[in-house]
């Protein structure tokens, strides 16, 4: 597995993984809360990441929208 990872990318957010090989997203909530998420588009990821308000459109377009996965021996 390959995953890109970004660090910090805000208060609500804490750390997004992109398995690109597998379009899965990793979203690592405050307190270390991890989220999988598949398929993920690159165009998501990249557009969350870059986003002004990441929370917001997290909420907007990831959660609720693309199914949430379980994910054994991720790190």
């Amino acid at each position: 597995m390959s995953i890109v990872w970004d660090r910090f990318v805000s208060n609500g957010i804490r750390e997004l993984g992109y398995d690109i090989e597998n379009k899965r997203l990793v979203v690592v909530l405050p307190g270390g809360v991890r989220r999988y998420y598949a398929p993920v588009p690159y165009e998501a990821y990249s557009a969350l990441f870059h986003a002004t308000f990441p929370e917001r459109l997290y909420q907007e377009t990831i959660e609720g929208k693309i199914p949430r996965i379980e994910v054994a021996g991720y790190q």
